[in-house]
């Protein structure tokens, strides 16, 4: 069990499919344009079993491993992600830092394990604690999805009206991770349930289409505000793909700041993205990202 790099798509979406010169956005884009769900639906059970089994033991802290440095080093920061996976919340809710309701940058309705009376007061008083760290997942999040209308009971027996909401609401659903969220559990209230492929932007060449989504348009509000107010974005393991540039363009054209590349190939990113941003002072370290931590993170001014 292993969260999937790119390479690993090939084998775990795509089976049948000869490596060819087709890109693996190319192949997602493709079995969509189909209606054939299946090789997103096998993305996101992958993701899922790597959160399930590998988290509980990186965040046993008698570990020591870079994962748990790096979120104790960083607890207060907040995060831009374009993976779909629960990794940062469930460290940053571990360290008593992250809470579902408001850490995604956005009003979140959540639920309880908590069944008998006596607990109530357990239920309000995690409620009023507050996030001092956001992570936003501009790709979409599999425990998140959006609730668009209600159900309303009329006078008619067996009949409901559906009524549109004003604003839709965001729905908690960790009911998929094991017991990782605990306290807190999915929220089965809701008449819509959107399954796990309609909550992410697929990895396709072109996600314009998906970047209309409520939940991640919603997401990219925040980040930008969250980069107006600062001066130092940690880029860490991500390559800049060609097919990503409608996702970051957005977030980096006209801000100025410094950026630092945690890459093995950061030199190589800084000298194209050099070109492509020159309001940013770019900065890269062409090292891994356990090396980095290892390392005391290498730079003072993080």
């Amino acid at each position: 069990c292993d969260y999937p790099l790119s390479e690993d798509l090939y084998n775990i979406c795509f089976p049948n499919e000869k490596k060819s010169s087709s890109s693996i956005e190319e192949l997602f884009d493709n079995s969509l344009k189909d209606n054939n769900p299946e090789p997103i639906r096998k993305l996101c059970k992958t993701i899922i079993e790597a959160d399930a089994h590998i988290v509980p033991k990186l965040l046993d802290e008698k570990n020591h491993n870079c994962y748990f440095k790096f979120f104790n080093q960083f607890k207060e920061a907040s995060f831009l992600t374009f993976n779909y996976d629960s990794l940062p919340e469930l460290f940053l809710l571990k360290l008593d830092k992250w809470y579902p309701h408001d850490g995604y940058g956005i009003p979140v309705e959540t639920e309880f394990n908590w069944s008998i009376e006596n607990d109530k007061n357990k239920k309000k008083e995690h409620l009023q604690k507050h996030s001092s760290s956001f992570i936003l997942h501009l790709h979409g999040s599999l425990c998140l999805y959006p609730s668009t209308f209600d159900l309303i009971p009329t006078n008619k027996e067996n009949y409901q009206e559906i009524k549109l909401k004003e604003e839709p609401a965001f729905i908690f659903a960790p009911d998929s991770i094991a017991n990782l969220f605990s306290p807190y559990a999915s929220v089965y209230t809701k008449p819509e349930r959107l399954p796990f492929e309609k909550r992410v932007i697929a990895p396709i060449p072109d996600k314009t289409e998906g970047l209309k989504n409520i939940f991640v348009n919603r997401m990219y509000s925040k980040a930008r505000d969250l980069l107006n107010n600062t001066k130092l974005l940690v880029i860490i393991g991500y390559n800049f793909s060609v097919h990503d540039k409608s996702s970051y363009h957005n977030l980096l054209n006209n801000w100025e700041g410094e950026i630092l590349i945690i890459s093995l190939n950061a030199n190589e990113l800084e000298n194209r993205l050099t070109k492509e941003y020159p309001k940013i002072k770019w900065r890269s370290l062409s090292t891994s990202f356990k090396n980095w931590v290892n390392n005391k993170f290498e730079s003072e001014r993080l």
